[in-house]
Formats: C-alpha cells, sequence, structure tokens
C-alpha cells in the first residue's frame, strides 16, 4: 500500500501481531515483540500441526516501503521490510545521527483509543532500564501515523529455544525474566503477558543464553481501573493467573507476574501449560477453580525444589505466591546455588535430604534399584507408548483448538467490526492442520479431525465442523469435549434446518421435522446430556439448551440466566435467554392465538437479553441476526395488530446492519436484511403503513434482496426465493394501480426459476411462481393476447406443488383463480365457461372439505357466480340464479371475514349487474345503482390506490348516465361531476384499457345527451373516440372497445349534416360492430338496435 492511504484498522487482537516462521534457516530479528520472518513461504513441519500463535501472520508478499512516512527519512535510512503484524508492518532501518541499527514498527490504522493506548505503553516501557527488557528508543507520530523505535535483536522464543537447553540453563532464563520484571514492577507496570512466545532469547559469544522479556502491550500502571481497549479479557489464556481469568481487572498486580512466569516455567520445564481443557470456557473455569497437576507427575525427573518453587507461583490466591518477582528470582538462585528453597518448609528431614544430594555416590544404590525396577516395568510402558503419543497430541490439538477459540472469542469481543480477517486466519489455520494429516500417522487421525471440527465450530461453520467431529469419532477418538463439541454442532444444525422447513407446507412440513428430529435434534441431545457427566466449563448452559430444545422454556430461561451468572463473559448464555423468551413470544403470533399484548411482552423481554448479549459479543454476527430476525417479527406483528411498523422495521434494520458490519462477506445478515424488507415492502404495498411510499419501500427491497442473492451460496434457494418474492410485490402494485406488471413478472418468473433450480420441491416457490403466470395470464387476456400457455404453465406449478404435499392449500387457491381467470376470457369472447366453472366449483368444494373455516372458497364461489350471472345478462338469459349463488357466497365470506375488502367488491359487482338487468327491462336501476355506489365507495376508502374499484365504480356511472339520459334527465353538471371522478387516474399512463372504455362510453353518452339539445356532440365524440383508441392500442380486439366505437361512429353519422358524411361515418361504424361482433358474437345481441341503425344510414 502506498504512503498516503493509511491503513483501516483491522480489529481483533488485544495486542500487537507477530510474525512467525516454522523452523527458519536462520533464526529472524527480534524486534520488540515481533519475531519477523522473510516473505518468503513458509514450510511446516509434516510430524506435527503448525502451532505457533494465530496471530503470527506472514507478511504481506512484496511489501512496499513506500508505505513509510516521508517524516522518517530525515532521522533514518536503509530501511528494509521485516514482516508485518495485525495493527501494521516492523522495518529495519539506521538511525544515521546516532549510528545504529533499529527496528521501527509502524502502526497503520490504529483507532485513537487503542493507537494512544499503544504509543502510551511504549513509553511506559522505554522508563525500564534493564539489560533483559527490550529497549524503546522513541515513540510518537510521523505523517498521522504512529511509531514505535526500538532495539534490534536477533534470537528466538524460549518455547522454540527450550529444546535446546539444559534444565539449568531454564532456570537461569527465567530467573532473569524474574529479575526485569522486578524492575518493572518497581516502577510500577504489570506485564499482565508473560508466556514463553514473549521471551525471546539469544545466544552470546560465551555461548550463554540471554533473555529478553518482551511486548509490554498489555501493560498498565498498577492501581490503574480505568477499562482495557476492549473491555475483554486481556492476556494469553494458558497463561492467565485466575484473577485475570475472572475478569478482576482491579485485582491485578505484581504477584499476577508471578503467577505468569511460574506458568511459563511450568511450561518450560512439563511441556504443557498448567492448566488444559479442550475449549476456552471450560480453560478459564479451571483457571480459577482447578489445581493444577503437580510437574513432577508429568516429568519426574524435574527436582522436588524447582517443583516447590513453580507450585508456589501458582497459588490460586496472590497472597500465597511470591511476594515480588525478585523473591521468586532468588529463589531460583538458591536453587540453581543447591541451597534449601523457600518455597519448602524448613523440615529437619527436607535439610538433611538437600545436604544428601551433594553426595551422590552415597546414593548410587538406590539408583540402580530404580533402573532394576525400570526394566521390570519396560514391557508395560511400550504397551503405553500408543495411548501416550495420542495424549501428547491431544494436548498439543488442544492447545491450538483453545488458541482458535480464544482468538475468535476475542475477536468477537471486540467493538463492533468485521470478523471475517479473523475467521480467515483461523481458516489457514485449519488448512495447515488439514495438510498435516494428510502425512500424518494414523495415530493422529481422530485428534486431527477433532481439532478441524472445534475450528470450524468456532467459525460457526457447524455442517463443517460435524462432518469432522464424526470422523474423529469414527476413528476411535475420545476425547472429554468431544460430546460437548458434537452437541453443539448438531443443535446448530438442527436450528437450522428448521428453519429451512418454513418452505413446507402441512404433512410435508412435519414429515421434514420429524427427520431432522431423528438426524439432528436427538442425537444433540444425547451427546449434550453425555457432556454433561464430564467436567464441562458452563454446565447450567448445556442443561438450558437441552431444555430449551426438548421444549420447556421456563426451565432453559432459569438455566441460562444461571450460566450467565457464573460466567459473566458467556454471552451465549444471555443469547439463548433470548432465544427461549422469543420462543415464548412466537406462540402468541400464529393467527388462531394471535394476542399481541403478549407476544410483545416476550419480545420485549428477549430483545433486552440479545441487546445484553451483544453488548459483549460486539461483534459475533450470529446474535445480531437473532435481534434482525426478533424485530421482523416484531414488525409483522404491529402489523397485524395495525400497529405502527417503522419502529420495530427500523430496530431489525439496525440489528441487520450491525450483522453485516461483523461479517459482510457472509450472506446470513444480508439474507436476513433482504428478508426484512422484503416483509416491509409487502405491507407498505398493501397499504399497512398508509405514511410509508410503497415504489420506494419495494425499491430498496429489491436492492437488498439482490445483494442478498449475489452473496448466497451457491445452492441457497432463499436469497433467490426472497428476490422473486420482492418483484412480484411490485407485480401486485402495479396490478393494483392499473400500470405494466410485464417487466416486473418476467423478474419475477426468472427469480422463482433460480430458486426451484435449486430446491425443486420448494412448494412456496411453485406456489407464487403459479400466482406470477396468472398476472402475466391476466396481462395478456386484456391486451388480446392468447393466456392460455400462461395459464397452463401457472397450473402446472400449482398441480406439482399439490403432488407434492397434497395439503398445501395456497396452491390450491391459486390454481382456482387461474380457471376463474380462464372463465372471464371465456366470457368477455361470448362463451358460457360451462366446463372451466365446473372444475372451479369441484375445486372449491373440494377446499372447503379441507378448510371448513376459510373464507376463500366463498369468495371464489360468489366470484365464479358473478361470471356466470354476466354471461347470462349478455346472452339474454336469467342471471337471477347466479346472482342469488353470489349472494350466498358473499354472505358466507362476510361471515368469515367481516373486514374483508372484498366483501364491498362482491357487493359491489353483484348490484351493477342487477342495476344493468333493471335496465334492459326498462325499470328504474336507481336503488341498486345506490348500493353499487355503496360497496365500491367503501372499497375505494380502504383501498385508495386500487384501481380496479375506480373503473367499476365509472361503471357504474354510466348506468345511471344510460338511465338519465334515456328519460332526457340527465345533466352537464352529472356528467362533470363522472368525468372528473375518473379524470384524476390518468395522471400516468395505465395499462388497464377498461378505463378508457368506461370513459369513451361516457363521451358516447354525452354527446347523446348533447345531440338530443342540438348541442354540439363532435366535441364529445371526438373524445370519446381518443380514449378508445387508447384502450384499443392496447388490446386492438377488445370487444366492448369495439361496440363502444361503433356506437360513437354511429352518433357522428346521425349528427352529420350530409348525407355521405352520415354514409361514411355510419359504414365505419359498422366495420367496428364487425369487429367486436368477430370477438364476441353477443355483441350483436347486446347493440342490436345500433346495429340496424348503422346498417341503413350506409345503404
Amino acid at each position: 500500500m502506498k504512503y498516503g492511504r493509511l491503513r483501516r484498522n483491522e480489529p481483533g487482537q488485544t495486542q500487537d501481531a507477530t510474525v512467525g516462521q516454522a523452523e527458519p534457516p536462520r533464526a529472524p530479528p527480534i524486534v520488540g515483540g515481533e519475531a519477523t520472518a522473510p516473505a518468503s513461504a513458509v514450510t511446516p513441519k509434516l510430524d506435527a500441526p503448525r502451532t505457533e500463535p494465530l496471530e503470527n501472520i506472514p507478511p504481506d508478499a512484496g511489501a512496499e516501503t513506500s508505505e513509510i512516512p516521508p517524516t522518517l527519512y530525515s532521522r533514518f535510512e536503509a530501511f528494509e521490510f521485516l514482516g508485518r503484524g495485525g495493527m501494521g508492518a516492523v522495518y529495519k532501518a539506521r538511525d544515521f545521527r546516532l549510528g545504529r541499527e533499529v527496528a521501527i514498527k509502524l502502526l497503520f490504522g490504529a483507532d485513537p483509543e487503542l493507537g494512544g493506548s499503544m504509543l502510551r505503553e511504549a513509553r511506559s516501557q522505554a522508563r525500564i532500564t534493564h539489560e533483559n527488557v527490550c529497549e524503546v528508543y522513541e515513540a510518537g507520530t510521523a505523517d498521522h501515523v504512529r511509531f514505535i523505535v526500538m532495539q534490534l535483536l536477533h534470537g528466538e522464543p524460549l518455547d522454540k529455544a527450550r529444546s535446546a537447553m539444559t534444565l539449568e540453563e531454564k532456570i537461569r532464563v527465567v530467573r532473569q525474566v524474574a529479575s526485569a520484571l522486578h524492575e518493572a514492577h518497581r516502577l510500577g507496570l504489570v506485564h499482565r503477558d508473560v508466556k514463553p512466545a514473549n521471551i525471546m532469547v539469544e545466544r552470546g559469544e560465551d555461548g550463554a543464553w540471554k533473555p529478553y522479556i518482551m511486548d509490554f502491550g498489555l501493560a498498565r500502571e498498577m492501581g490503574d481501573t480505568g477499562a482495557t481497549v476492549t473491555g475483554a479479557l486481556m492476556g494469553t489464556p494458558s497463561f492467565m493467573a485466575p484473577e485475570q481469568a475472572a475478569g478482576k481487572v482491579r485485582s491485578l498486580d505484581r504477584r499476577t507476574d508471578v503467577y505468569c512466569l511460574g506458568a511459563t516455567l511450568y511450561d518450560v520445564l512439563a511441556g504443557r501449560p498448567p492448566i488444559v481443557a479442550d475449549n476456552l470456557a471450560a480453560l478459564l473455569q479451571g483457571i480459577v477453580h482447578d489445581e493444577p497437576p503437580a510437574v513432577r507427575q508429568i516429568d519426574r525427573d524435574v527436582p522436588q525444589d524447582l517443583e516447590a518453587i513453580v507450585m508456589k507461583c501458582l497459588e490460586k490466591q496472590p497472597s500465597a505466591r511470591y511476594e515480588s518477582a525478585k523473591a521468586l528470582g532468588d529463589d531460583l538462585q538458591r536453587f540453581l546455588d543447591g541451597d534449601p528453597v523457600e518455597a519448602r518448609r524448613q523440615s529437619l528431614g527436607y535439610v538433611l535430604w538437600k545436604r544428601a544430594r551433594r553426595h551422590k555416590g552415597k546414593v548410587a544404590l538406590a539408583s540402580v534399584a530404580l533402573v532394576v525396577a525400570a526394566v521390570l516395568v519396560g514391557a508395560w510402558i511400550r504397551e503405553r507408548q500408543r495411548a501416550a503419543h495420542q495424549a501428547t497430541l491431544s494436548r498439543e490439538i488442544g492447545e491450538s483448538v483453545k488458541e482458535m477459540e480464544f482468538f475468535l472469542r476475542n475477536a468477537y469481543g471486540l467493538p463492533l467490526h468485521d470478523v471475517d480477517r479473523e475467521r480467515r486466519i483461523v481458516r489457514e489455520r485449519l488448512l495447515t492442520i488439514a495438510s498435516w494429516m494428510d502425512t500424518a500417522v494414523e495415530i493422529s487421525v481422530g485428534p486431527g479431525h477433532y481439532a478441524l471440527g472445534c475450528g470450524y465450530l468456532a467459525l460457526q461453520e457447524h455442517a463443517e465442523a460435524l462432518a469432522h467431529l464424526k470422523q474423529a469419532e469414527a476413528a476411535g477418538y475420545r476425547y472429554v469435549g468431544l460430546d460437548y463439541s458434537m452437541g453443539m454442532a448438531l443443535s446448530e444444525i438442527y436450528k437450522n434446518e428448521l428453519a429451512d422447513t418454513k418452505r413446507m407446507e402441512g404433512e410435508r412440513q412435519k414429515q421434514r421435522i420429524a427427520v431432522i428430529e431423528a438426524e439432528y435434534k436427538l442425537p444433540a441431545l444425547v451427546h449434550l446430556k453425555a457432556a454433561l457427566g464430564g467436567k464441562i466449563a458452563a454446565p447450567a448452559y448445556v442443561e438450558g439448551l437441552i431444555a430449551y430444545h426438548e421444549g420447556r422454556h421456563e426451565e432453559a430461561l432459569a438455566k441460562a440466566r444461571e450460566a450467565f451468572e457464573k460466567a459473566p463473559w458467556l454471552y451465549e448464555a444471555r443469547k439463548l435467554e433470548g432465544d427461549v423468551l422469543f420462543a415464548m413470544g412466537r406462540k402468541y403470533g400464529h393467527d388462531a392465538a394471535f394476542d399481541h399484548e403478549k407476544m410483545s411482552h416476550w419480545f420485549g423481554q428477549a430483545g433486552e437479553a440479545y441487546r445484553a448479549a451483544a453488548d459483549i459479543g460486539s461483534s459475533d454476527p450470529a446474535v445480531h441476526v437473532a435481534m434482525c430476525e426478533l424485530f421482523t417479527q416484531e414488525m409483522n406483528g404491529a402489523r397485524a395488530a395495525q400497529k405502527p411498523l417503522r419502529p420495530s422495521f427500523a430496530a431489525a434494520q439496525e440489528a441487520c446492519g450491525r450483522a453485516i458490519a461483523a461479517s459482510p462477506a457472509t450472506g446470513l445478515g444480508h439474507l436476513q436484511l433482504a428478508q426484512l424488507h422484503s416483509h416491509f415492502a409487502w405491507h407498505v404495498a398493501v397499504g399497512d403503513a398508509p405514511d410509508e411510499q410503497p415504489e420506494v419501500a419495494i425499491a430498496k427491497a429489491i436492492e437488498h434482496a439482490e445483494e442478498a442473492a449475489r452473496r448466497s451460496a451457491e445452492g441457497e434457494p432463499m436469497a433467490w426465493y426472497i428476490v422473486a418474492a420482492v418483484w412480484r410485490t411490485r407485480v401486485l402494485h402495479a396490478s393494483d394501480r392499473g400500470l405494466d406488471v410485464v417487466p416486473a413478472v418476467d423478474h419475477a418468473i426468472s427469480a422463482y426459476d433460480e430458486a426451484l433450480k435449486r430446491d425443486p420441491v420448494f412448494v412456496w416457490a411453485l406456489n407464487e411462481s403459479c400466482s406470477a403466470y396468472y398476472f402475466r395470464a391476466q396481462h395478456e387476456f386484456m391486451h388480446g393476447i392468447d393466456a392460455r400457455r400462461s395459464i397452463e404453465e401457472g397450473l402446472r406449478r400449482c398441480d406439482k406443488a399439490v403432488e407434492i404435499d397434497p395439503s398445501f392449500s395456497y396452491a390450491k387457491l391459486t390454481a382456482i383463480d387461474h380457471r376463474l381467470l380462464l372463465a372471464e376470457q371465456m366470457v368477455a369472447a361470448g362463451q358460457f365457461p360451462r366446463d372451466v366453472a365446473q372444475e372451479a366449483e369441484t375445486l372449491i368444494e373440494a377446499f372447503l372439505q379441507q378448510s371448513p373455516r376459510s373464507s376463500v372458497p366463498h369468495r371464489f364461489r360468489a366470484t365464479l357466480a358473478l361470471i356466470e350471472a354476466t354471461h347470462l345478462l349478455e346472452s339474454g338469459g336469467d342471471p337471477t340464479p347466479a346472482l342469488l349463488r353470489a349472494d350466498a357466497g358473499t354472505e358466507e365470506h362476510a361471515r368469515l371475514a367481516p373486514t374483508s375488502t372484498h366483501n364491498h367488491n362482491l357487493r359491489g359487482r353483484a348490484a351493477t349487474i342487477r342495476a344493468q338487468l333493471h335496465f334492459e327491462r326498462g325499470e328504474d336501476p336507481s336503488p341498486w345503482i345506490l348500493e353499487a355506489r355503496d360497496a365500491f365507495g367503501k372499497a375505494m376508502k380502504a383501498r385508495p390506490n386500487d384501481l380496479k374499484y375506480r373503473v367499476w365504480g365509472a361503471l357504474v356511472e354510466t348506468i345511471a348516465l344510460r338511465w338519465a339520459v334515456q328519460r332526457d334527465k340527465a345533466s352537464d353538471a352529472e356528467f362533470d361531476a363522472v368525468i372528473a371522478s375518473v379524470l384524476p387516474l390518468l395522471d400516468v399512463k395505465r395499462a388497464e384499457p377498461r378505463l378508457y372504455v368506461a370513459l369513451g362510453e361516457i363521451h358516447e353518452l354525452r354527446g347523446r345527451f348533447r345531440s338530443g339539445r342540438d348541442a354540439d356532440a363532435e366535441t364529445e365524440i371526438a373524445k370519446g373516440l381518443g380514449f378508445l383508441t387508447q384502450a384499443l392500442s392496447m388490446h386492438p380486439r377488445m370487444s366492448s372497445a369495439l361496440a363502444c366505437k361503433g356506437r360513437l361512429l354511429l352518433l357522428r353519422a346521425t349528427v352529420a349534416k350530409g348525407e355521405s358524411e352520415a354514409r361514411e361515418a355510419a359504414k365505419m361504424s359498422l366495420e367496428a360492430f364487425s369487429a367486436a361482433t368477430r370477438e364476441n358474437p353477443l355483441v350483436e345481441r347486446m347493440d342490436r338496435q345500433a346495429i340496424e341503425t348503422a346498417r341503413r344510414l350506409a345503404r
């Protein structure tokens, strides 16, 4: 990266990252706590997985010196890139003023608090003058980049060098470190992260090892009670003192460093830390509560005095440890000198034993006896070598697992940031382990797969984790944490699989739930209960998880709270509490049991629990995804209760945003955000949020849905389903407003097909794509295009959905909708839809048998009866029986769904047909006109943007005007009022030809009205023909438009002043009537008188 472009802070570590190399060709430079390596490839050992710390990130290939602040060139020269860490880069340089080589650490992009803290700590380290402390020469800021100038060292970490050291050399190194720590303590500093990796050693010319205590990155002034940078646990877990593991920041003092140095000495002697566990939670609990095994239980060659010194350092109570690092160093010196150590009681036997040690010849006989005993048990030892080797591997793997878990837990505990970088580092570690396993012996298979499983579990990649854990189990691996890890992986997979069943319905859903319960839930419970039989860190958390999965919510709630009380850093316990409360509230969100007050009560508590979890696990995306889902359901509940949507929508939006910020590369946060916007757009589009703008909501929903699809896994159908659902919302919105639906329909069908490509039995996608084809067919029908192919394809999808799940009711209803549309199309062509009507009636009756409480089939039955009544009216039959069936269906629908707008629509359409019937019989249609106006008026009030109610209302007004004109009681004021109510609908181009036909008929009637008064009729004729031209441009063969055109041209013929002009207009009228009759033969009956008049005038 070039200088001038500051790096974004890469959070995830509580100290500067280090850059390490496995088995380097020579010891690389050691600079201020960072072991740097060349940028060349690193080859790990093949006989064991790579175990250097996770923060040892390889430097960027081809790193350039161009990122060095220009100001530094005024002081330093000969810059040479050494390595890159988590917070910046390290360069070797020459201070040409002082003539010495130095190491310069550049801190790129550190946030003000963290960067400032690091400089303060560097300056604190600079105060320490001791031969065993790496010297800090300078710390400051150059060109807005923080830097630290340090002593340049060569050497390697103690954990790497210890294999080349004798026992005495190890003790001398630790004693010198104790002396260095004492100097730091004397100046009021506590290191807080003493460990083998932070002690660098180099051989002097005399061959002696010289240590340097490194990285005071966690150091604090004694008595400093300020918060840490992250507010999380600080230090390396395996070497933490109990007060550190318990998070008691104010209790840390120089005796904390005594413990850490004792733990370091323990590790150097025994080859493992004092406390080991299979996961971080268990490790922290063990450090606080468990006594470490004595060193000699691990290695009998360790002298008892040395064991006593180590174990005194590791006392749980600080007061029982050495009072100071100096006291520890003095006791180590006594050991080296052969004097009695203070760590052991000065009993007579002890003093005599110490003197006997100086006369080794006198105890030679005892040594011989021991050798003989060793020979006798040799065979037994050989038999146990295999088990011992696996135990060693298990311990090493366990340390690696703990490190990964701690690394990610620390990352999740940092302020909100992108954790994908930290996850990538862990994945690289897992790849290293996997590569090692390819060449490892059989005995390593189990431990290796266990490590991989735990790593993927920490990454929240549960399917991958389970696969490796099962392989570990199959390899005969038995480890205390295996049951716990398998239980957690199975539990999370069960939750995810259960969420996927929302794509299903009825029996198929029940069958799928039974399968995943057998495959995931029951084994999860078995493993979690088995884990309780061992030693785990938070048994109450596991008990709560078991109770949650078994539906014992009250017990689960109590256990989750107990777990958090005992382990206040375990934010997963607060999340579990939120999950339980969320589930308790969801019981009141279903239609039959909907109770918004109770639901809100539990959801409110769930939100508090999730927020508490997020306060600790600020960068864990899973917590924020759960919050987003909670607030999304809260919004849906508010809609059902007719409450404002915006507050819960905004809260959900914010939670989803945090989930994406925590892990932008993964699709889950994007998917949840897309689902939120999809729900919101739907609610707005159907009028449940009148203060919102539908187009804006839909556009945002499309944007987020398509982003979720781009980031979704290859085989994941849900994101594509949401894309399709949002486009379908736009279809419904456009259809209601009489706008062009074709582009949105095409997008919706394409996205549904993508979802079905990934899940061919996704019944929701099948049903809704069937619905999308309904809207395409409706558009084709209204525009003179043969809709049969669209109807057939739609029905094929509905039928497939029902075939997959015979209980899936929605697909059955959509299939009936298609048949009603087909029946309507046949009536428009003058045909009686007998066969289609019978099919529809059979399906309606079958649905009623399945769902007797549903209102929809009664609406369909009423609609079917109205379609039949329309045909009977136009064909000269008696529509009364059909109208009575429509009335019965409407009444039953209103009983079951009293607030539905469909009730007004059905009542208005029936009244319109009755009004037309009375008009044709010469009877006063006024009562039915008034009823139709009332019904459509109420529908328009409920759905002001739904065009179909306004079109129906306009048709009612044409009957009223026709009745008034026929009785010579019409007035310009009446016409003006009707036109004024319709003209506002022309604010945009509508794709609804019936609107323009209605306007054409109104102007036809006004022309007739004016012609009867010798007024100007031509203006009205021209206007009417203009509107019909628009209708016919959309549907050139629309029979009602052609018939109205014929009547308007006939009117022009009747008012024409010249005979030839009248004849020409009459001929054109006949052409229009002929075209209308070709499309609908019933036009000839309905307009018989007009056609006969046109024929007479055309002669």
